[in-house]
């Protein structure tokens, strides 16, 4: 009984936020300043930093899959690998990019990954040992190691990194709202929630038609992301 009513109070405690739906800047947001470009501006872009290797992101991952995948027809998900300097960030964040060229990161790939890193603690922390590993999930090997090594590959991570500063990501998950609002919050939940309503004051501000909700939602762990491109807390510091 103690169960379920919690159950209820947090179920009413999101209405209220959707129905108050005041997003107060410092708090729930900030302004990037500059705002920065992005991939599509006919869509609002929500764009996500993270890392393969980071514990925060492997548990957010489920979580803003599902979100993701519940999006209507003018908002386009987006991931971004950062390394913060650390090797084997690198390694897996160019290993995405790698995978993305080869049109081999599928869902349940995508899903293998975090979980061969964070339930079967394996160290996936180099080229060597990442190579290795995808092998035994059926990638090519001598394929794999071409593209992760081409200057395309490479040059996407180096963009990465390069764009931590200018969208001020200090940890990891962070989302990032149509180039111009790093998505704050206290929990994976909350950063949702402040995600949607920035969602629709984008849309507001920009004058776009409301779409159609989805009526059915994909049943994969993962959404379908743009190629060019915890305990409840959020984590993982670049400092």
């Amino acid at each position: 009984m103690r169960r379920l009513l919690c159950g209820v109070l947090f179920v009413l405690s999101l209405i209220g936020f959707q129905a108050n739906a005041a997003l107060v800047e410092g708090t729930d947001y900030v302004a990037l300043k500059p705002a920065q470009g992005t991939s599509d501006p006919t869509k609002i872009v929500v764009t996500e930093f993270f890392s393969y290797q980071c514990p925060h992101c492997y548990q957010f991952f489920p979580v803003v899959s599902a979100w993701a995948a519940k999006q209507p027809s003018d908002v386009t998900f987006e991931r971004i690998p950062v390394s913060f300097g650390r090797p084997s960030w690198a390694s897996i964040g160019q290993t995405y990019y790698a995978l993305l060229a080869m049109d081999k990161l599928d869902p349940k790939l995508d899903g293998a990954i975090f979980s061969a890193i964070h339930v079967q603690n394996l160290k996936l922390d180099d080229v060597s040992s990442i190579t290795d590993w995808l092998g035994k999930q059926g990638i090519n090997k001598q394929e794999f190691a071409s593209v992760y090594n081409s200057f395309g590959v490479m040059n996407k991570m180096r963009s990465a990194d390069q764009a931590v500063p200018a969208y001020g990501v200090d940890g990891v998950p962070t989302l990032i709202v149509d180039g111009k609002y790093k998505v704050l919050g206290s929990d994976h939940e909350k950063q949702l929630l402040v995600a949607s309503e920035l969602i629709s004051m984008v849309r507001t501000a920009r004058k776009m038609p409301t779409p159609m909700a989805k009526t059915e939602v994909a049943t994969s762990p993962t959404p379908t992301v743009n190629a060019k491109t915890q305990s409840k807390k959020q984590g993982a510091s670049g400092k």
